[in-house]
């Protein structure tokens, strides 16, 4: 918000620039919450039946076609949920790519068995760090 009205008046642009931007980030929070949903294999009470089933924006049927096709997430910079958030629900609900993104072909194999390997240490060293959940909780 203050990026768009830095000043004390409020220029008929910015006010139609923010609306569109909060429009956006609104449909966003709106998909993200429905994919968990939508996307649960949970079908045991006419709830989750009816939520399992139900009509989908269409922005959000194009977001999943795109995971389930290459494992490829909307990029945005900005945003509630980024992609890791996006990524956790699609593969906590069990939605799995058929394929893979054929941009990490451009990727030496040694390299990006390092990046991984680097990637799992900082993991690992993070999660060291971290209080036990019954610590946290007392």
């Amino acid at each position: 918000m203050l990026e768009l009205f830095p000043q004390q008046a409020i220029s008929a642009v910015d006010r139609d620039e923010f609306n569109d931007l909060i429009g956006v980030e609104y449909d966003r929070v709106r998909d993200f919450l429905i994919l968990h949903y939508h996307a649960t294999e949970r079908r045991d009470t006419p709830f989750w039946n009816y939520v399992g089933n139900m009509p989908i924006p269409d922005s959000l049927a194009e977001k999943i076609a795109l995971f389930e096709a290459r494992g490829r997430v909307e990029p945005y910079a900005r945003g509630l949920f980024l992609e890791p958030s996006w990524l956790a629900v699609y593969l906590g609900q069990n939605l799995v790519p058929r394929d893979y993104d054929r941009r990490a072909d451009g990727m030496p194999a040694a390299g990006l068995v390092a990046a991984l390997a680097r990637m799992r240490d900082e993991i690992s060293v993070a999660v060291e760090r971290m209080p036990h959940h019954a610590d946290s909780l007392q």
